[in-house]
């Protein structure tokens, strides 16, 4: 009889949402949230998330920070100026703790 060594890693297990079926790859790539009652995180193996062009959850929050820098900026004259307004500023700080926390 054979025994599992304690070194001896399991294989990881996950569950694609896209292609529905397990996968050792699978991450959170969106998260469903409801009004009332559990929301749901939906997740996605590698191939499907580049086949379909998904993202990880982590990923997608310093997007957003940045991209909601960006409008701000360019919609402020404040912003153009070498100093930036009290809303850019926020913004800038949000942005960069959303790339500190995807590190």
């Amino acid at each position: 009889m054979t025994t599992r060594s304690s070194t001896e890693a399991l294989a990881p297990f996950g569950w694609c949402h896209w292609h529905k079926g397990p996968s050792g790859t699978a991450v959170m790539v969106d998260v469903v949230e409801q009004n009332s009652g559990p929301g749901a995180a939906l997740y996605a193996c590698a191939p499907c998330r580049e086949q379909r062009g998904l993202t990880r959850v982590a990923e997608q929050a310093h997007e957003v920070a940045y991209r909601d820098y960006l409008i701000h900026t360019t919609d402020c004259a404040s912003c153009s100026r070498l100093g930036r307004c009290d809303v850019g500023g926020r913004l800038r700080d949000i942005y960069q703790k959303a790339l500190d926390g995807a590190a």
